[in-house]
């Protein structure tokens, strides 16, 4: 009987153990990260505008598959390409993004193409971008809105993580 018991206490003891460290260790980097979001600032009566972003992942292999934001009434992911001198633009189902890989949306590429602007994007303002990952779902992203003269800002420099 005493065996028992003791062997009860340690196994209770034990299980104490495991969940202090487990609630105590760090939190893990989340698989997905979103970098350095912008859009040029777009003149009077514009329609439509872009954002674009670097994202990092850190994880398995996940695909960037919608985005939406309150900035306008739709938000696309498009990619660019040049063909016999003519930029031709087109609308993505889906962006792979492959384990370690860094993604960037830039100019001339692939973007996130903001359809029916519900303002005028103007230099110095932030608005929210949400993007969903099939795998990581959905990321929270600040956009700063620069002056459509200059390079992006050096400002950058905050991450968005999943939740």
């Amino acid at each position: 009987m005493i065996a028992r018991n003791r062997r009860r206490a340690a196994f209770v003891l034990a299980g104490l153990v495991a969940a202090v460290c487990v609630g105590s260790a760090p939190a893990a980097e989340p698989a997905i990260q979103v970098r350095d979001a912008w859009a040029r600032a777009t003149p009077p009566g514009a329609e439509n505008g872009a954002v674009y972003l670097k994202i990092v992942n850190h994880g398995a292999a996940d695909r960037l598959v919608w985005a939406r934001t309150r900035a306008a009434s739709g938000a696309e992911l498009h990619t660019s390409a040049t063909h016999d001198g003519i930029v031709e633009m087109r609308h993505v189902d889906a962006l792979a993004i492959e384990p370690s890989a860094t993604v960037e949306l830039a100019p001339g590429g692939t973007h996130v193409m903001l359809v029916g602007l519900a303002s005028r994007l103007e230099a110095g303002a932030h608005f929210e971008l949400v993007l969903g990952f099939a795998l990581a779902g959905e990321i929270r992203v600040d956009v700063t809105v620069i002056d459509p003269r200059g390079p992006p800002a050096t400002a950058h420099e905050h991450e968005h993580h999943a939740p």
